[in-house]
């Protein structure tokens, strides 16, 4: 019978404590059985450890993270792994993320539709079909050039990659670009990899982005709408429109993906609800009575933890701060430039200074940054304006 295989993937930082991101989260949700099997891979952090200089190196670990893509190989390679020792034809594979996690659920959908899933035996060879998938990078859209294509799709016929489509994607606010070798140069450059931006293999995507991030490190990876979504591999004339919607949340980053204290976690319930929501349209099950205790808010009846309901007034975090602020002195290229009303470059240069995120025209707002903008007068983001349409749903109870 055919089964349903989830991969989660947090971000950089995220880890198994107190502070959950949404992305644990909706692991801890989603029922585990033989039909829905589950893959839950922490971020790059600091198991256990909560002092000063643990998290300090965290936090430099997540700046390499999010600048080179550092950790990301192999966090792809266990995921994929997981697919090649569980996945067969007709099963369906469900993708779920958090800011650099959310990139390499993309980056596993990509290798899949490069090279396929290869046989369990032969997934020790993985890393070489990633290694070639990488080098065909291009700006993240499938209709760039084909260079350095003709590597990945030999690895994937001689390693006997099957064909495998992608249910669901979802992910909150994707961030990060990796380092890339180049055949013509002689160092690496950072790019956005290849079908990271379209893919014809993934039939449904969703992602939760954040309204208010101006961190020039988490500066939003959109995914291009619309783009075709091919059900038959290699059949062009089976292609229909993919299912695509993003949204729009107030917060910063972690205010979307989650990962503050849970006290603090009202405003991130109105993602993790919307993502749960969808991502149960596409054939996810879940276990009712945790589903309802964490993303509505109750004490758990087994350990007893305590979790808030969704507050579209919540507590709105200030990312921007320390050593994230510093960085924003450091002169960026005018042709990576965002916010266009202000920000005066010198010699192809400008310094973004905590620029805020481009919303473009037809972009969907939750209707819960409605209710926050009607509740809080002080609410009222730069890049968000009236002409934004609204979703309905402000995260009743499933």
């Amino acid at each position: 019978m055919d089964k349903r295989i989830v991969i989660c993937c947090d971000g950089t930082g995220n880890e198994l404590n107190r502070t959950m991101s949404n992305v644990l989260k909706f692991y801890r949700i989603l029922e585990k059985n033989t039909q829905q099997q589950v893959l839950y891979t922490p971020g790059v952090g600091t198991l256990g450890l909560d002092n000063p200089w643990q998290r300090f190196k965290q936090q430099c670990r997540l700046l390499l993270g999010l600048g080179t893509g550092y950790g990301l190989d192999n966090d792809v390679l266990k995921a994929y792994d997981f697919l090649c020792q569980n996945w067969h034809e007709g099963d369906k594979i469900y993708l779920l993320g958090f800011s650099r996690g959310a990139y390499t659920v993309r980056v596993l959908a990509a290798l899949i539709e490069t090279i396929g899933i290869i046989a369990p035996e032969q997934s020790n060879l993985a890393e070489y079909g990633l290694t070639a998938y990488k080098k065909a990078s291009g700006d993240g859209v499938a209709t760039a050039p084909d260079d350095g294509l003709e590597d990945a799709w030999l690895f994937g016929r001689i390693a006997g990659g099957r064909p495998a489509r992608i249910e669901f994607i979802g992910v909150w606010d994707t961030v990060s670009s990796v380092i890339v070798p180049h055949r013509d140069c002689l160092l690496p450059k950072i790019q956005t990899l290849r079908f990271t931006r379209t893919n014809k293999a993934v039939k449904c995507f969703r992602q939760a982005i954040s309204i208010d991030e101006r961190r020039r490190m988490f500066r939003l990876n959109r995914w291009i709408d619309p783009q075709p979504y091919r059900p038959i591999p290699y059949r062009k004339e089976s292609e229909i429109a993919q299912d695509i919607q993003q949204v729009w949340f107030a917060g910063v980053h972690a205010d979307v993906g989650g990962g503050y204290p849970e006290s603090e976690s009202g405003l991130s319930k109105y993602p993790l609800i919307w993502m749960l929501e969808e991502a149960q349209k596409a054939g996810l099950t879940y276990d009712e009575e945790t589903r309802r205790t964490i993303s509505m808010g109750g004490k758990m009846r087994l350990g007893g933890e305590i979790f808030v309901p969704p507050d579209a007034t919540g507590i709105l975090h200030r990312s921007l701060k320390g050593l994230w602020w510093i960085l924003e002195f450091i002169p960026k290229n005018k042709r990576w430039r965002e916010w266009r009303t202000s920000r005066p470059a010198f010699l192809g240069r400008y310094l973004p200074l905590g620029e805020p995120r481009a919303i473009p025209a037809g972009s969907l707002i939750h209707a819960s940054v409605r209710e926050r903008m009607a509740k809080d007068p002080l609410y009222r983001p730069i890049n968000l304006h009236d002409a934004y349409p609204f979703t309905d749903d402000i995260g009743s109870e499933p």
